[in-house]
């Protein structure tokens, strides 16, 4: 249970209809859309669930961390995007991820490891299998994927990334 979010608002639509075919059989799971309001369609979607009470949209937020920490899943099911820092970033916070395979931060996924891949993000029903099953894990299976995308970002840090063109230029000069 307990939220699932922040998204960008392009991707609301997708996550609506998660939540419409979802509906009450995951009680305790919410929502929560960050980025800019909630499409006109979304909110119809939402209404006709009956799970207004559970998603929550915050429109545009400066500063995701705070989001990111309160989360327990971030739910990405874009249809494209080269490399959403979005992805990375609730990575780098720990929250493990359901990604859709249409962006490129996918490079930095392995399935059932550091999160899941949403293979078919288009699909409400195959989108729900999946939240379905990021949200029967245990809280420790949970947290051993929030480290584990932890763990993926350190490698994508400014001193790593400095270090590999230090060690590039040394190789150069010898």
């Amino acid at each position: 249970g307990g939220p699932i979010g922040p998204g960008r608002r392009g991707a609301g639509r997708s996550k609506a209809r998660a939540m419409y075919f979802t509906g009450r059989r995951v009680p305790a799971a919410e929502l929560w859309v960050a980025g800019g309001p909630l499409r006109r369609s979304d909110r119809r979607l939402i209404a006709a669930a009956r799970v207004a009470d559970r998603v929550r949209a915050f429109g545009e937020v400066a500063d995701l961390v705070p989001l990111y920490r309160q989360a327990t899943w971030f739910i990405h099911p874009t249809l494209y995007d080269a490399c959403a820092n979005t992805v990375l970033q609730s990575m780098a916070c720990g929250l493990p991820g359901l990604i859709s395979t249409q962006d490129g931060a996918i490079d930095h996924l392995c399935d059932g490891m550091n999160g899941f891949m949403l293979n078919h993000p288009r699909d409400p029903e195959r989108l729900v299998h999946t939240i379905r099953q990021a949200l029967d894990l245990t809280e420790g299976e949970r947290q051993d994927l929030g480290n584990a995308a932890r763990e993926t970002m350190e490698a994508l840090t400014w001193e790593q990334h400095l270090s590999r063109w230090e060690k590039a230029f040394s190789l150069a000069h010898h």
